[in-house]
């Protein structure tokens, strides 16, 4: 297997709303712009992932190779994510009892019929 910083590197100039680092095969990117028609919108959240290319109504999403740096990242993610969940103050919802009838299952019947079926060599 080769390991992927034997490959080159490439940095692109683009308006973005932040900075993010993400590795993707080089291979896939040239057939996403090649399918899309050279220039494309480029939209990604983070470096783990997936990524979209887009143009002219055309979409295609391509994942990102897994990094040191983006496993790192997804980690702080989750654990950022599961102390919000904790902070949040949980609201106790107060139903009435109901009761039900109960139903009966149905239950389904196989076809067990055999059919003959010709055969021709």
């Amino acid at each position: 297997m080769a390991n992927p910083d034997d490959k080159g590197q490439a940095e692109l100039v683009a308006d973005t709303d932040g900075e993010v680092k993400v590795r993707l095969d080089g291979s896939y990117i040239a057939q996403a712009l090649k399918a899309c028609g050279g220039m494309v919108e480029f939209k990604l959240t983070n470096g783990y992932s997936p990524t979209l290319f887009s143009a002219n109504g055309y979409q295609l999403v391509v994942m990102p190779m897994l990094t040191t740096e983006s496993s790192e990242q997804a980690k702080k993610d989750r654990e950022a994510k599961a102390e919000q969940g904790e902070a949040e103050p949980t609201t106790e919802v107060k139903t009435e009892p109901t009761t039900t009838e109960p139903v009966a299952e149905k239950k389904t019947k196989r076809n067990r019929k055999k059919e003959k079926m010709a055969v021709t060599t």
